[in-house]
């Protein structure tokens, strides 16, 4: 046998070492990794824990020993939070807006993106960038010349005085997740289905919006959230049409506040979130990862 074949065949003592030496630093970084998420993890799981413990909890509990277990666990803050908020009532408001508004800002940005992505023309990259710098001015700071336009169209206190709004503030960043994606779908798609005879809006809803599909979920849920989580705009816009958060806020007194009741309308509102979060996952990650891992 040669010596190259015996080297072959029986790793020489020191490579034997070499490899025993990387597996600490392999398993260091492995726990290094795991620890950070871990520990990050643990901040974003705690408000929740925080918020589920409060809701069952009296006055003298929160106050005093807020982050511990409640001595009695009162059930009757969800119940009485349930008919004081108005919760049935005020979660069909938000469902409604949120329903009426997601579709209208799918469909318009859906159609911006793809024109803004496969179409070259003049002031193509000026148009792209307004709607960029919708995304950097605040909506707060349009608040008062928004209400004084709602309150002379008769918008207040109404479904449109809400979608309308909704529609605007949430374009910018549609746009700019679609565009980004669409610009990561192969161009020769489009100009197959050209050549086979379609017209650009058969060439659009046939071929490149199925596959804008991960992202426009993604913006879907993104949007959802927002609106449904929404606090400022509706205390604003709507006081007689509560939503959901507004509803729950209403609990707060002027001098006293039951927070377990205020908590127990907190974990109700999040509830339907955290369901749909759940059922949607894959749909989520598959349009967060998919503009990285396509062109």
């Amino acid at each position: 046998m040669t010596g190259q074949a015996a080297h072959a065949r029986f790793p020489l003592v020191a490579d034997r070492a070499a490899m025993r030496a990387h597996r600490p630093n392999r398993t260091f970084a492995a726990f290094g990794k795991h620890g950070f998420l871990l520990f990050f993890s643990v901040f974003a799981i705690l408000p929740g824990l925080f918020s589920m413990l409060a809701s069952f909890k009296n006055l003298y509990d929160f106050y005093n020993d807020p982050l511990g277990l409640p001595t009695i666990w009162h059930w009757e803050n969800y119940t009485q939070v349930w008919s004081a908020a108005r919760i049935p009532q005020a979660a069909l408001n938000t469902f409604t807006v949120v329903v009426l508004t997601v579709p209208v800002v799918l469909m318009c940005a859906c159609c911006t993106a793809y024109g803004i992505s496969r179409f070259k023309f003049r002031g193509s990259s000026v148009l792209y960038y307004m709607f960029l710098l919708g995304m950097i001015i605040p909506a707060q700071l349009t608040i008062l010349p928004q209400v004084l336009i709602e309150k002379n169209l008769g918008l207040i206190n109404t479904y449109a005085g809400l979608i309308l709004p909704y529609v605007g503030i949430h374009m910018p960043f549609a746009t700019f997740i679609l565009a980004s994606f669409a610009r990561t779908l192969p161009g020769e798609l489009h100009d197959a289905a050209l050549i086979d005879g379609a017209n650009e809006f058969q060439a659009f809803w046939r071929i490149m919006l199925p596959l804008l599909q991960p992202a426009v979920a993604t913006v879907a849920i993104l949007n959802s959230v927002s609106i449904w989580n929404d606090f400022f705009f509706p205390l604003i816009v709507s006081p007689r049409l509560p939503m959901l958060q507004v509803a729950v806020y209403g609990l707060v007194g002027q001098y006293s506040t039951n927070w377990g009741q205020i908590f127990a309308g907190v974990v109700l509102s999040a509830l339907p979130l955290v369901i749909a979060y759940l059922m949607l996952t894959k749909q989520f990650v598959a349009g967060l990862s998919a503009g990285a891992i396509k062109g």
